[in-house]
């Protein structure tokens, strides 16, 4: 076990996923471009952690879930991928990419919807005026229609209400919105022109679903929740793989405002929220609560594993080994790598991060 570690290790020092077809950004299965998610980790760096660090059959957590790609890329290879995250967005996210739903499902779900928005789109519905500047009148009905039906349904809707926070805004044909930006919500340009929210959708599924998923896929699981009070029984995970947000690196409810209202959280609830997100805490002390947390839900000699950064002059993994040795764990490695070179997504503050690593711990 111990030599099987340090030699994939040793590999994974090597940086395979910087190499050949793995380091394209759009590398892997169609279902990890669902949804546009700022800081989003790169679908070949979950290959990898999963692929080298765990087995078939494993259950692995990701407790800082966000866009669901460490959790959806477990289930593609044969683990069961576990996503928790605070905000719902990710909630959603992460549990259409790790149900594993068919296009026949979608495809009568598309139709309800159909109906439902003919049905319903005339009436009136409160909504925020920043919210309003985006959208011909309506299209925003059909939104507005859309948004009131998926969130109160009683069935799954997690991935039409996925591939619909992903067409909100953006500056491609696919987008609903005027000219925008397709991560984050930039100030509206352009002409307000009528767009159909299902023929929208409809297009979206089918790009999604332009591949099978392999048979190799389990089915996983999604929770909103916090980190600091995950709700799995003790010692009940065989590893957690994960990469929390990099401390005052980027603002997170700002970037994704216009999706975190359709999903739920008007501009009020995200404001009341701000301080519950571990990004805007100005020092590390939350930590201690959350390895206690890891600590207590993994089995006895598994993994943690998390994708960090040095930002500005603070480090990450340095600051969080200390905090993790504290709580029983067993620090194995600290890897880092160079991220000066990394793509911007047409966005010029690209914050403030310098160097990305990779803390690997282990449960005593």
């Amino acid at each position: 076990m111990k030599e099987d570690f340090l030699k994939n290790l040793r590999y994974f020092s090597t940086l395979p996923y910087k190499k050949g077809s793995y380091k394209s950004r759009a590398w892997g299965h169609p279902i990890h471009s669902l949804l546009s998610y700022p800081s989003k980790l790169k679908p070949s760096i979950a290959y990898f952690l999963v692929k080298l660090f765990s087995k078939p059959g494993d259950t692995i957590l990701d407790p800082f879930s966000g866009s669901g790609t460490i959790p959806f890329e477990a289930c593609l290879q044969g683990r069961k991928g576990v996503g928790v995250d605070i905000q719902p967005l990710a909630y959603f996210s992460t549990k259409a990419k790790v149900y594993g739903i068919t296009l026949n499902e979608l495809e009568k779900q598309l139709a309800t919807l159909s109906k439902t928005i003919q049905k319903n789109k005339s009436k009136s519905y409160n909504v925020e005026d920043e919210i309003k500047e985006y959208y011909h009148k309506n299209t925003l009905s059909e939104i507005l229609a859309a948004k009131s039906f998926l969130l109160k349904s009683k069935n799954d809707y997690s991935f039409l209400i996925s591939c619909l926070a992903h067409i909100l805004h953006g500056n491609r044909p696919y987008a609903l919105s005027r000219r925008s930006h397709n991560i984050m919500p930039w100030p509206p340009k352009g002409p307000t022109i009528y767009k159909n929210l299902i023929e929208k959708l409809t297009e979206k599924v089918h790009r999604m679903k332009s591949d099978a998923l392999n048979n190799d896929f389990v089915k996983g699981e999604s929770y909103q929740r916090e980190v600091t009070n995950l709700g799995f029984k003790s010692n009940s995970m065989d590893s957690i793989i994960t990469s929390p947000p990099f401390i005052y690196n980027r603002d997170f409810l700002r970037m994704n405002r216009i999706r975190l209202w359709f999903c739920g959280w008007d501009f009020k609830k995200q404001q009341l929220m701000r301080d519950s997100f571990i990004e805007n805490i100005p020092d590390i002390s939350l930590y201690s609560k959350v390895f206690q947390e890891f600590h207590r839900v993994l089995k006895k000699n598994s993994l943690c594993i998390l994708h960090l950064g040095i930002v500005k002059n603070l480090d990450m993994a340095k600051e969080l080994s200390v905090v993790a040795k504290e709580s029983k764990f067993n620090v194995l490695k600290i890897k880092n790598e160079d991220s000066t070179s990394l793509e911007s997504h047409g966005i010029r503050d690209r914050g403030a991060t310098h160097t990305h690593q990779f803390l690997f711990l282990r449960k005593n």
